[in-house]
Order: C-alpha cells, then structure tokens, then sequence
C-alpha cells in the first residue's frame, strides 16, 4: 500500500501530528485542517510535495541503520515503512512506521546531517516532534514501544548511532487519541461550512 494509497488521502498522519499539535488556532495546525479538508473532499492527495537534499539523504541510508539496529538488538525488522497502517477505531487516522519488531514493538529511523546528529547525542531525548509522530503510531498498531533511532554514516561507527526508547503510558495514549478525535472534528467542521456558504 502506497502513499497515494486511498485509505491514506484524508487521514491525520503520524508523521504530520506535530502540527496538529501545534496549538490552538496557529498557521501550521490551521494549514493542515485545511489540507486535509481538501483531500476529504476531493477524495484526492495534497498535491504539493518537495523533497529535499536531507531527506534523499535519510532515504539513502535508511537501510544501513536498519540493518546496524537489527544486528545490535538481535532482532528482524518487518515491514517496508510503506505500509499505511489504520488505526483500529478512530477514523481518518493512520501511520507508515519504519518497521515492526517482534510482537509488540516497533522501529522509526532518522538518519540527519551530522550537525543535527550532534545536536541529538548532546541531548539524549527524542526530539518533540518525532515524540508525536512515535506516540501516533503506536496509538494505531496498538504495539508497547517504539525505538527511536539517529545514525549518521559519516561519523565513526560507535559515535554515528543513537537508540532512545519510547514506552509510553495508557494515559498519554489515550490524550493524544482524544486530540486526534477534536481535530477531525474541526476539519469535519471546515467541511460543513463550506458547504452550507455554497447552498
């Protein structure tokens, strides 16, 4: 299943959660009702898309740092990061996770420019956004956790590779359902407006 799949056109996204978590009524969650509103009603993708330098980048090495998590953690990735995964009860909702693991876990891999690697290691924590994005996707496979894991090829082996993992609450679960089931609410709402103004 593609990312022009049907059952992906519509959906809040795992990887797009970040701005509908933008808050409140700002540019970047505003935007993204409004694009997804667009898809509900034409039943078609968003059009505009871009690939930057960084991201051919992180698509190039993904299997380098597949490979390097399988081998440290003696496990088999399944899946190809294609795959459009629905959430079991929640409408509109869905994720393409980088890989599945064992049972009841799960992989997302970023491979960054090196100073944005740097940056990680210093930190130690999973970015913000890539918190959302993982906590959505183990909202919709209903798996435990979720490895979140940096690498840069061009640092030596020890130093290039970061693994951070995410294991969150019923709780924290079940917030972040409750956020995704007000948005659709509000591009259901942008919807019905338009609509009523066109009669």
């Amino acid at each position: 299943m593609n990312e022009l799949s049907p059952d992906r056109v519509g959906c809040i996204t795992a990887s797009r959660i970040a701005d509908m978590m933008a808050g409140g009524k700002g540019l970047t969650r505003a935007r993204y009702a409004a694009q997804l509103a667009a898809e509900r009603m034409t039943a078609m993708p968003h059009r505009f898309n871009f690939t930057t330098s960084a991201m051919e980048h992180g698509v190039e090495f993904e299997p380098v740092a597949r490979m390097k998590y399988e081998i440290r953690n003696g496990v088999m990735v399944a899946g190809t990061g294609k795959e459009f995964i629905l959430h079991p009860f929640i409408p509109h909702f869905g994720c393409s996770p980088d890989g599945l693991v064992d049972d009841d876990g799960m992989v997302e891999i970023k491979n960054p420019e090196t100073h944005t690697f740097i940056q990680y290691a210093m930190n130690e924590t999973i970015p913000d956004n890539y918190r959302w994005q993982m906590l959505a996707q183990l909202a919709c496979t209903r798996r435990k956790w979720n490895d979140w894991v940096a690498h840069d090829p061009d640092l030596p082996e020890e130093d290039g590779y970061l693994q951070i993992r995410l294991t969150p609450t019923a709780e924290q679960i079940a917030n972040l359902e409750r956020e995704v089931r007000f948005f659709n609410a509000e591009v259901d709402q942008i919807i019905k407006s338009i609509k009523e103004k066109r009669k």
